[in-house]
């Protein structure tokens, strides 16, 4: 797919080097969305649901493979502001219900430790209260089977785009994958599921392609770290429960994704963060080396049979097509658009690489400013370059790419025609900065100083040149 431009004279990085890199950039990213009001909100509806053992989930895994949020009938009506649906059959589970029992208990003396003795030679008893632990069957209802007040979400709902080769790169995954692969109408609203008793994998008809590719990459995971009985596993396996097979699956396909320029992080850092129990993720914290292993081997899997579809298809290995994403920054008008998170833009607060000095610059006004970052963050103004910034400009100045919307190949094609008189208004509109900032000259030059505010002295960075 996408090939990575490597400095020379730096020693190649490994796969898993790459990966690592990958799965650091997620972990980030899910800490900033947790910190968010509206994440916040989230866990206040999440933490309504009842936290189900490891033998219901999987009951509920078996009847209902797609299940998402599972609850009571009267859980749904009172909590949440939702009815069943009817006709719809109810997911059957094993609720506890303990009863209290006398029972006969030797009395034991406290200072020996030794049972006491009647006068007879016999044990002395007494009654007693216990609770005698008891199970019986219940009926609880996903949330697709219900109607009603909407439940709080993060992130969004589909991801939208296309994967060029798509028809070849889906085949590859096809060929990786050692169980069938199927589309179908999935009524409950899920994207797909691994089902685990007929050993297949089910994907939504009708999603766009970034979607798919995704998804079915989310449920191959699970067939390859979560199809064995939980029985059968060596006692050095971990028990996991439903969170922390969703947090690895989702985190194995965002990783995997990444890898061949996929985005999906507006979809996947929710996903994740929703099925985490805190916002320091132990799931993910305690699942990164299964993650980075499971997606190197996926990755090595898809890799092969790329290469053998591309010989199928009479196509040279090192110079077959790559698929045009679109890519993270990339503007219409040709120019990369970084968001300033933290701050209004100002001296000392964006990079002046000498080799990609920035076009453009905009502040926006204090109540104006727009979301971004999937609207978990306001920004405070942007940047654009004739050239993307390398990662540690981005980082050392706590910028924010603008999302992935365009390929190179699109902004080519709309640079062939002139720009609509109602967009040369909106340009003529902006509040540009440019000459302002870049005319200014930092008292003195350093590293920038996270976290402090655009009126504070900032210190410049030394520029990078690559």
């Amino acid at each position: 797919m996408m090939a990575e431009k490597e400095n020379s004279k730096a020693p190649h990085p490994s796969q898993l080097d790459k990966v690592k890199e990958i799965t650091d950039k997620l972990e980030a990213g899910i800490h900033e969305l947790m910190e968010s009001a509206k994440f916040k909100e989230y866990l206040k509806c999440l933490s309504k649901f009842h936290n189900y053992s490891l033998v219901n989930t999987i009951l509920i895994a078996m009847q209902k493979p797609d299940a998402t949020l599972v609850a009571g009938y009267t859980a749904w009506k009172n909590q949440f502001g939702r009815q069943v649906q009817k006709g719809e059959t109810g997911i059957r589970i094993l609720a506890p219900t303990p009863y209290k029992k006398k029972v006969e208990v030797a009395l034991v003396d406290p200072s020996t430790g030794q049972a006491r003795m009647n006068p007879d030679g016999t044990k002395a008893t007494e009654l007693k209260e216990i609770m005698v632990p008891a199970f019986k069957v219940v009926n609880v209802f996903d949330v697709s089977q219900t109607d009603g007040r909407p439940i709080p979400s993060i992130g969004v709902n589909e991801l939208t785009g296309d994967v060029r080769q798509y028809d070849m790169f889906l085949e590859a995954l096809k060929r990786t994958c050692p169980v069938p692969i199927g589309f179908e109408q999935i009524d409950s609203g899920a994207k797909g599921y691994y089902h685990t008793v007929d050993h297949r994998i089910a994907l939504q008809e009708g999603m766009s392609q970034i979607q798919t590719i995704k998804t079915l990459i989310h449920e191959m995971t699970h067939e390859h770290l979560h199809s064995k009985d939980p029985k059968e596993l060596p006692p050095e396996e971990p028990r996991l429960t439903k969170n922390a097979k969703e947090v690895e699956a989702e985190s194995v396909a965002y990783t995997v994704a990444q890898h061949y320029g996929i985005e999906t992080s507006d979809y996947s850092f929710a996903y994740i963060a929703g099925w985490s129990a805190g916002k320091d993720t132990p799931e993910l914290k305690a699942s990164l080396d299964r993650i980075r292993m499971a997606a190197d081997e996926l990755i090595t899997g898809i890799d092969a049979q790329l290469q053998i579809l591309q010989k199928e298809m009479g196509l040279d290995v090192q110079e077959a097509p790559q698929p045009e994403l679109p890519v993270p920054g990339l503007q219409e008008n040709g120019f990369y658009r970084y968001y300033s998170t933290q701050r209004p833009v100002d001296i000392g607060t964006f990079p002046k690489p000498p080799n990609n000095k920035p076009v453009e610059i905009h502040n926006y006004d204090a109540d104006s400013r727009i979301p971004v970052e999937n609207g978990m963050i306001q920004a405070w103004g942007y940047i654009e370059y004739p050239k993307p910034l390398t990662e540690k400009q981005v980082s050392d100045y706590e910028l924010r790419p603008a999302p992935a919307r365009f390929t190179e190949k699109e902004v080519r094609e709309s640079q062939k025609h002139d720009i609509g008189s109602g967009e040369q208004d909106i340009q003529k509109e902006k509040k540009s900065v440019l000459k302002n900032l870049t005319a200014k000259k930092p008292e003195d030059k350093g590293t920038p100083t996270k976290g402090t505010n655009a009126s504070r002295k900032t210190r410049k960075p030394k520029e990078e040149t690559r």
